[in-house]
């Protein structure tokens, strides 16, 4: 039998944090027990996550050992927006909004948790010398401020480490939008890439993203997509006499604005008398006002449902009772590598899956791979209208189903594997 290895984890999101930072490795660190690794994780204590679930807690494996320690971190004042439906850019920026942008994006490096990198580095110099048996670091982020405390960690340790990058860096959608200066912006792509380049593995969650690290690292970074524990249940027949309902889970910025999708409904509602009794959208999450300002301009608000942000274990449950599950990839940054863990859970929900996004993107492979629904570009209404009629001709048979296969290469169980292989 191999010998038990230990291993560090730094990341910024951890229970009760809730959203979609903390599932890459609350799922992950289940399974490093039976792969012969004893796992404890550096948090940050009381921090001012954008979403809360206590629920999570109970869902930490009892091996994992916490490390959790308090943070002083400005990033609630410096968001530049409102949380909540449709809240965030209600008016346009005043001038003060543009200002905190501006502190944010150019006072605040590499981001607005940087005053937790050097309290960590110093907490967890003093740990490791007092529990010398560890083998490697792993950071993962964003915030990428999880990086450069294992970057000054490595500096003092000779322990293997693994930088995680669940997003890109200065490649990420919204890097253009903090208004960052060449000084600023000078300093973040040097940060990029001393950690990049001085890290012993680099994992990413898709091809695209690890096409654009590579370019940066000048070496092989592995993809080790986001995963689900995929349930075993029969899959929720929709209800052919209810509402013929399309529902997107998770936050949609303007970024995330499916305006073909909007259009498309707007035809087949005045095309189509069925359809426009049956059509309900419902959008559980963040909207941001320049979606709900689309929809209003396409003439389709009466048949929109903004429901605010639910606990994960609701989200799960509603995920799977309904018709159609709606997923828009970003029209900004790299959007070819999106690849959101958004759509694992769709996976396992076991309901048809219409995702909108760039051609051969990350995305429309996955779909293609798993045969879990229909992949939609914006450049493409008549097809999207097609598909849409023929899933609403579907329910009303009752033969709207998931028909998703090979979902075994996105279990949490296997990719946690290929990460323990790396250590």
């Amino acid at each position: 039998m191999n010998e038990r290895k230990k291993v560090l984890l730094i990341t910024y999101y951890w229970p009760p944090s809730g959203g979609a930072g903390v599932h890459r490795w609350l799922r992950f660190s289940k399974y490093f027990g039976e792969n012969n690794i004893d796992l404890t994780v550096y948090c940050p204590k009381d921090a001012a996550w954008p979403a809360f679930d206590e629920a999570l807690l109970k869902e930490i494996d009892p091996s994992v050992t916490e490390l959790r320690r308090p943070i002083f971190e400005p990033h609630k004042y410096l968001s530049g927006g409102s949380t909540g439906v449709g809240l965030s850019e209600k008016k346009k920026r005043s001038l003060i909004k543009k200002m905190i942008v501006w502190v944010r994006g150019n006072m605040f490096i590499p981001d607005s948790r940087a005053f937790w990198i050097k309290p960590s580095i110093r907490f967890l110099t003093k740990y490791l010398k007092e529990h010398n048996d560890f083998d490697a670091i792993i950071s993962t982020g964003p915030p990428h401020s999880t990086h450069m405390i294992a970057l000054g960690l490595k500096k003092k340790f000779n322990l293997k480490w693994i930088a995680d990058f669940r997003d890109p860096w200065t490649q990420i959608d919204f890097y253009d939008d903090l208004n960052i200066g060449k000084r600023a912006d000078r300093i973040q792509h040097e940060l990029e890439e001393t950690v990049l380049k001085t890290a012993d593995e680099i994992v990413t969650i898709s091809n695209s993203c690890a096409e654009g690290l590579e370019v940066i690292a000048g070496k092989k970074v592995h993809v080790i997509t986001n995963g689900y524990t995929f349930p075993e249940f029969d899959a929720v027949e929709p209800d052919k006499n209810g509402a013929f309902t399309i529902t997107h889970f998770g936050s949609m910025p303007s970024s995330r604005n499916p305006v073909v999708l909007w259009s498309v409904l707007k035809d087949l509602i005045d095309s189509n008398a069925n359809f426009k009794e049956k059509l309900k959208v419902k959008l559980v999450g963040t909207v941001d006002i320049s979606v709900v300002n689309s929809i209003r301009e396409a003439g389709i608000e009466q048949y929109v449902e903004y429901i605010e942000p639910v606990p994960h274990a609701e989200s799960i449950a509603l995920q799977r009772s309904t018709p159609i599950l709606l997923l828009i990839a970003n029209t900004s940054g790299n959007v070819k590598g999106i690849l959101t863990g958004k759509f694992f859970e769709y996976l396992g929900a076991k309901r048809p899956i219409l995702a909108i996004g760039q051609k051969d993107s990350d995305l429309e492979a996955a779909m293609q791979s798993t045969k879990a629904g229909y992949f939609a570009t914006p450049e493409e209404p008549e097809a999207l209208k097609m598909y849409l009629e023929i899933a609403f001709s579907q329910f009303l048979t009752g033969e709207l189903n998931s028909t998703s296969e090979n979902l075994e290469q996105y279990s949490s169980k296997k990719l946690a594997g290929d990460f323990c292989k790396l250590i």
